[in-house]
């Protein structure tokens, strides 16, 4: 019986001891929890934050592909009217080339028109040269003649009544 009664101390204490570990446990793992609880919960409402914010992210980028996307298919519209402009704007140039050619040729004949010109007037110039050279002659013989003329025709003079 006392063995019994040693084994039942020890049981007895072996439950108690059972109990303070568990207790020990139980306050070992209330306090884990409660550091857990302190780096876990901020951990989860960051990372709640953080995917918030990853979705904002998306949705912009996807929202800025859509806006990209609309603005190259203006652009492509605009593109094709610039192509025809360009179009356009080619066969004015060819017209104009063509007008460029045909000024050419006129302004080689004006060219040719004011070259003879230029050949008559200075056969004008020689012409009146002579014409002038003519008539300082003329008047000098002019003069000749009425000093040769004058003293007879003082007579004839009072005679007319002119």
């Amino acid at each position: 019986m006392e063995k019994k009664a040693q084994d039942m101390q020890m049981g007895c204490l072996d439950s108690r001891s059972m109990v303070e570990a568990l207790d020990k446990f139980a306050d070992t793992f209330q306090a884990s929890a409660r550091r857990w609880e302190i780096i876990v919960y901020p951990s989860l409402f960051a990372f709640v934050i953080l995917a918030g914010y990853g979705f904002f992210l998306i949705y912009s980028l996807t929202n800025s592909a859509n806006q990209m996307t609309q603005y190259m298919a203006e652009m492509n519209r605009n593109f094709v009217t610039v192509t025809q402009n360009m179009a356009k704007v080619t066969d004015e140039m060819s017209t104009v080339s063509q007008k460029m050619s045909d000024m050419s040729e006129d302004t080689r004949g004006l060219t040719q028109s004011i070259h003879n010109m230029n050949q008559q007037i200075y056969t004008m110039n020689r012409n009146i040269h002579v014409m002038t050279v003519s008539m300082n002659r003329m008047g000098t013989d002019m003069g000749q003649l009425n000093q040769s003329i004058g003293r007879p025709a003082d007579f004839v003079n009072d005679f007319l009544p002119w």
